[in-house]
């Protein structure tokens, strides 16, 4: 297949001390075996890293050649600081999210840029995801968003409507409405909002397009106190750009502050069984 045939792109992404590089390996390897590859990987590196991490970073950095860009920050920052501070040293209108432990499907960029064709004014493409723990084929659960814009315009009154790691992001857009901002958890979820808030046009894809990698310890950190504050500032963004009205966000922030106070294991049971279903 012809790499001229589809827009430029790059893929930007944010790694960080505590990560595995197996699993960094795994990710990277998923990107440069597309059917379609990006112009660039843009990694950021969010304060020092171990050993084995560099090693595989420069792995990849000689073989993927002079496209892949590793942004060094000398202490860790969060991710929505790493992703701001990456998004400078992207030279491509599109910017492919991935997270640094999670896996493409071969054609993702493919199927992304093909949307891109259609409609160059998209300001967000994302897709499905399906869950996984350990091996890639034992999948334990789907986190499924709605595709159409106007259901996506609905669904951010209560939940997250992209999956981030599967998004496309169209870098002029992105920048006129601030970029990402370090907001604990919820920095995508965040930026979502300002999109919508524009009245920018975007989509899901119905296929899956990213096998994210889950653990035990992702149910207890969506339960950490200290998302309880960036939850109520996404609330009061929702509602004075008339992207909800009181009632309901009255009734979300109850919802979501539930959340956090619940048992661990309960907390596990309503994602897997529910939201994640």
């Amino acid at each position: 297949m012809s790499r001229q045939k589809f827009p430029n792109f790059s893929v930007l992404m944010s790694v960080y001390k505590n990560e595995k590089s197996t699993y960094l390996n795994a990710s990277l390897k998923s990107i440069e075996n597309q059917t379609v590859v990006p112009d660039e990987i843009i990694l950021v590196e969010d304060g020092p890293l171990t050993k084995e991490l560099y090693e595989v970073v420069d792995t990849h950095r000689n073989k993927f050649g002079e496209g892949f860009k590793v942004v060094v920050l000398n202490k860790n920052q969060g991710l929505g600081n790493a992703l701001r501070i990456g998004t400078k040293y992207v030279s491509t209108k599109w910017i492919a999210r991935m997270d640094t432990d999670d896996i493409a499907v071969p054609n993702r960029f493919e199927l992304q840029l093909r949307e891109v064709e259609k409609n160059p004014q998209l300001a967000v493409i994302g897709g499905q995801i399906d869950e996984f723990e350990g091996s890639i084929n034992n999948i334990v659960g789907k986190r499924i968003v709605p595709c159409s814009q106007v259901d996506i315009y609905k669904f951010i009154k209560w939940r997250s409507p992209f999956n981030h790691p599967t998004v496309m992001i169209n870098k002029t857009m992105l920048e006129k409405v601030g970029g990402y901002e370090n907001k604990g958890k919820l920095e995508d979820y965040f930026l979502w909002a300002k999109i919508l808030a524009k009245g920018y046009p975007v989509i899901n894809l119905s296929q899956v397009l990213v096998h994210m990698r889950v653990d035990s310890g992702m149910y207890g950190r969506r339960g950490e106190v200290k998302n309880l504050k960036p939850i109520l500032e996404l609330k009061k963004y929702l509602l004075d750009n008339n992207i909800i009205n009181k009632k309901e966000m009255i009734f979300s922030s109850f919802l979501n502050i539930t959340n956090i106070f619940v048992p661990v294991w309960l907390r596990k049971k309503i994602y897997k069984n529910i939201l994640h279903k």
